[in-house]
């Protein structure tokens, strides 16, 4: 986890939200537990700072499923204004009686929008795993089987070397500014499927039953679940390349409303 940000004036505004999609799939069956679960990374705000807030809120297919946003006041107003902040997510991909298809490729179209009153950069940290019907997370299946499409990588900056096979971090290049104008992003993703290829994860067994021969085929993917996490980080415009290296331990490069990455 991130260490939180020291309480000093001297110091950037920074937060952080955690949205997890914890999509438990029991494979055929259909999708249950979705979750969006919101926590925070910042400093208490005092002095001049209490005349502006900051806040974050990342869209599902148009629609707000997590936020949270420091007021003027000292509070946090946030998805539902408890410790766990949960959020329902893919709550419509699937249509009553609806079966979940492998190799079907549904909307999930994310963004990230400045809820906020001051003007900030945001990035986005995905990661994608397998969990067995037990909760416990396995290797042997591989994140690339969980495709999430990422798009707009002309804004979305993809910063290779802290990525890996199942965590891929995005950089939004441009200034969300407040108001109704550039406050949101351009989306991240636009879809996702579970690749067909997960199909080939199955066991044959051969044997002779009355004279003849018989295979069985057992698929072992049943009753994995699959899982998505984002996790959404906002910084305040000022002394923002300082402030996303000491948080995010990343070099970039501000210029005017746009970064980019490297020293």
């Amino acid at each position: 986890m991130m260490k939180k940000i020291t309480a000093f004036l001297s110091k950037p505004i920074v937060i952080g939200l955690l949205f997890v999609m914890a999509v438990g799939l029991l494979l055929g069956t259909g999708v249950s537990g979705t979750r969006a679960a919101l926590t925070y990374y910042s400093p208490t705000y005092q002095s001049r700072l209490q005349l502006s807030r900051i806040g974050v809120s990342l869209l599902e297919n148009g629609e707000v499923v997590s936020y949270r946003d420091y007021d003027a006041n000292g509070k946090w107003d946030q998805t539902n204004n408890n410790d766990q902040n949960d959020g329902k997510l893919l709550e419509s991909l699937l249509e009553e009686n609806e079966t979940f298809v492998i190799g079907k490729r549904y909307p999930e179209v994310l963004t990230v929008r400045n809820s906020g009153d001051i003007n900030e950069f945001v990035r986005v940290v995905v990661t994608r795993y397998w969990m067995d019907e037990n909760g416990k997370k396995i290797t042997t299946v591989s994140p690339a089987l969980i495709d999430l499409r990422f798009v707009n990588e002309d804004v979305w900056l993809h910063d290779a070397e802290a990525s890996s096979a199942e965590r891929e971090v995005y950089y939004y290049r441009d200034l969300l500014r407040t108001g109704a104008n550039n406050r949101d992003t351009k989306p991240l993703t636009d879809s996702f499927k579970v690749d067909a290829k997960l199909q080939a994860h199955k066991s044959v067994k051969e044997e002779v039953v009355d004279g003849k021969k018989k295979t069985t085929i057992t698929y072992t993917y049943d009753k994995l679940r699959f899982c998505i996490e984002a996790n959404v980080d906002a910084v305040q415009e000022h002394n923002a390349q300082d402030a996303i290296h000491s948080s995010w331990g990343k070099r970039v490069q501000v210029q005017g409303d746009q970064l980019s990455l490297g020293a």
